[in-house]
């Protein structure tokens, strides 16, 4: 996945979450106090914690993520980065990424990915991914059709914003997530014009 020109973007909102349920997640916007963080972390009871940062590329709303076993020093990690993206300092994507190499002590989005999948923001598994490319290989835009064809989920309004996800599993697991929404007012479809553009011109393995 070509990453690299996405490092610079200013990360817009971070969240954490028990394990991998998004549905649970604490939303770090700008306006949250340090203490409520940090009150949070501390009664954290999952042996693991999801972390991602969403951020803007090209008009699009994008996100990284990584799951990673939970201890003190993951706590305090994530209580520095937050208040880093609360301060007038900001964050950017490179500093969320350099964070997860830090604790992983290791590089991330490196080599090829193990599996993309569609999904819906925050919703991942209340309402289900969709599994539709794997390391075997093929077009990952003609997969996804071939996918949408025999599950129907996603062809009318959802209830939160379609995204794709392309995954690896090692060091640990992480992701990119795009957003693949049109419509406004609360309504959600799947852009399949925005998924071929991302799928096809936009990844490179």
């Amino acid at each position: 996945m070509m990453i690299g020109a996405l490092r610079g973007a200013a990360v817009s909102k971070l969240q954490f979450a028990p394990g991998s349920r998004w549905e649970e997640a604490l939303i770090v916007e700008k306006n949250l106090p340090p203490a409520e963080l940090r009150a949070w972390l501390g009664c954290f009871k999952d042996s693991h914690i999801g972390a991602e940062a969403f951020f803007e590329i090209k008009g699009t709303q994008a996100f990284i993520g990584a799951r990673l076993a939970f201890s003190p020093a993951v706590a305090d990690e994530a209580a520095r980065v937050a208040e880093k993206f609360i301060s007038s300092t900001g964050l950017a994507v490179h500093d969320f990424i350099k964070s997860a190499e830090k604790i992983s002590d290791a590089l991330l989005f490196l080599g090829e990915p193990g599996f993309m999948e569609l999904g819906l923001v925050n919703m991942w598994q209340s309402f289900g991914p969709l599994p539709f490319w794997k390391k075997e290989g093929g077009s990952p835009f003609a997969r996804l059709n071939a996918a949408l064809l025999r599950d129907g989920r996603f062809a009318s309004e959802l209830p939160a914003p379609p995204a794709v996800e392309i995954a690896w599993d090692s060091p640990l697991p992480h992701w990119m997530g795009v957003c693949l929404s049109r419509g406004a007012g609360g309504k959600y479809f799947l852009d399949m014009a925005a998924a071929e553009k991302f799928l096809t011109k936009d990844t490179a393995f």
